[in-house]
């Protein structure tokens, strides 16, 4: 891999750096897709302990990406997490970065 996409690839990592974690990221792209889920829905999905999940929700609302709703679903006490505009507009420019990225290495690959 050549010097400028190791340079490329770096620029990405600081671009968000809370995106940047593979966990929050996959907390995004299903909350992006589904717009709101429970908290023990999320958990079994990514496999994540309460605290972890919790300590990378706790980044996510700190950043204004996420809404932690409490309240109850089925007379049953819940946790809802919903992604936000700003968050939402954040994973798609991430993303936008993120393909970016990607179609240079590609390109970059094809042509050695």
């Amino acid at each position: 891999m050549d010097t400028e996409a190791l340079k490329k690839i770096a620029e990405l990592s600081k671009t968000n750096k809370t995106l940047g974690s593979p966990t929050r990221l996959a907390i995004m792209i299903l909350l992006y897709l589904q717009t709101k889920m429970k908290f023990t829905e999320l958990q079994k999905i990514l496999n994540l302990t309460p605290g972890n999940l919790s300590s990378n929700l706790k980044k996510l609302e700190t950043e204004g990406y996420i809404e932690i709703i409490k309240g109850f679903v089925n007379l049953r006490p819940a946790t809802i997490i919903k992604i936000t505009n700003e968050g939402a507009q954040e994973l798609r420019t991430f993303m936008k970065n993120f393909k970016e990225v990607l179609e240079f290495l590609i390109k970059e690959q094809n042509s050695n």
